[in-house]
């Protein structure tokens, strides 16, 4: 079992390195609006997204950031490069339909550059201090050396194992039940990440409204039991 396969856990963990922050990202809008409550439903939340949501997009840029991590290294086209990094960096962020998941793709990022720091791998540009959840993704798959179809399918788990974390704390649904939901979720995790890989930045297609508009009926995207 090589190094990068076992160092991949370390950003799959519901807990570590950022997933123990959890955000509910709009699901406590659809409780409040009763939209929300039992594990049905917040499967077929989680299925939405996969299927029709922005995490689609976040997920395809792992791929484009990794790609020009790779050139970068190769000190190939380093000025282009590197604008083209921070151009997409800022157009990831500019998406995000909140002030609130703004701040949340920001403080994960630091969270995640300041683990792969720890490990020995300092992020090339530091002076641009508000970053995407996508890029110190990106960056810490390239730096342990993960392929990339395992990147995007270890981000898409990683994402849905935090929002089965966040309803735990917000609905009466059980851990053994989370983790059936986790199970059947593994098939589609599958299928979209061969997608994206496949395709092109401009074709891939989201339209989750909805979620966009819970999430921004919250203050703060932390669970509120989470916090308290």
């Amino acid at each position: 079992m090589s190094k990068s396969h076992l160092l991949k856990y370390l950003l799959i963990s519901p807990n570590l390195p950022v997933g123990g922050f959890c955000y509910s990202e709009g699901m406590e809008s659809y409780l409040h609006n009763k939209n929300l409550n039992d594990s049905n439903s917040v499967k077929e939340l989680i299925l939405t997204e996969l299927k029709i949501g922005q995490i689609r997009l976040d997920a395809k840029l792992l791929l484009d950031f990794f790609d020009i991590f790779n050139e970068i290294n190769e000190s190939k086209n380093l000025k282009s490069n590197l604008q083209k990094l921070l151009s997409l960096d800022k157009w990831i962020l500019s998406s995000k339909d909140s002030l609130e998941m703004r701040e949340q793709q920001n403080q994960m990022a630091k969270s995640l550059f300041n683990l792969t720091k720890e490990f020995g791998f300092k992020y090339l540009y530091e002076k641009n201090k508000k970053n995407s959840w996508p890029l110190a993704w990106s960056w810490a798959c390239y730096c342990f050396e993960i392929k990339k179809l395992e990147m995007v399918e270890n981000f898409f788990y990683a994402w849905s194992a935090n929002q089965l974390s966040a309803a735990l704390r917000i609905i009466p649904m059980g851990s053994t039940k989370a983790q059936l939901i986790q199970k059947d979720l593994l098939a589609i995790i599958s299928k979209v990440s061969k997608e994206i890989i496949d395709k092109q930045i401009d074709d891939i297609y989201f339209g989750n409204v909805g979620l966009a508009m819970a999430q921004q009926q919250h203050n703060d995207l932390y669970t509120k039991l989470f916090r308290n």
